[in-house]
């Protein structure tokens, strides 16, 4: 038995409403997202906002006595790692509105991904100093 048309433009109608509602309650949460990391010795702590960028340094007064070419690349490692977490952090928002096999989940958490990748192993740590 064929659907009444007015039935099936109605439905589509729903679908796109839900669809837009779903993507404007993600775009509102992903603002809200940050992401915080320490470096090793917590001589530096990193904030980064929802698109990566810096939104707060913290740096204690050790921090200040190293070289200034050392406490910069410590810097920057502290805000790579900060950056890899707001990526898993915005996969795991996806996931949680859309679920694991969505096509804007896997489409966010790429983009995120290929933008922050995970940073490069600490040897020192790794060694145990």
């Amino acid at each position: 038995m064929p659907q009444d048309p007015e039935d099936l433009l109605a439905d589509w109608q729903w679908r796109v409403q839900q669809q837009t509602e779903t993507t404007l309650e993600l775009t509102r949460r992903m603002k809200q997202i940050d992401a915080t990391a320490e470096s090793p010795d917590g001589d530096v702590t990193v904030t980064v906002d929802h698109a990566g960028g810096l939104n707060a340094l913290t740096l204690t007064d050790d921090a200040m006595r190293r070289y200034p070419d050392e406490l910069a690349r410590l810097i920057l490692d502290t805000a790579r790692r900060a950056q890899f977490q707001l990526a898993e952090g915005m996969a795991e928002l996806a996931r949680s509105i859309y679920g694991a096999d969505s096509a804007t989940t896997s489409f966010v958490a790429d983009t995120y991904a290929e933008q922050f990748p995970a940073p490069p192993c600490d040897d020192r740590r790794e060694r145990g100093r």
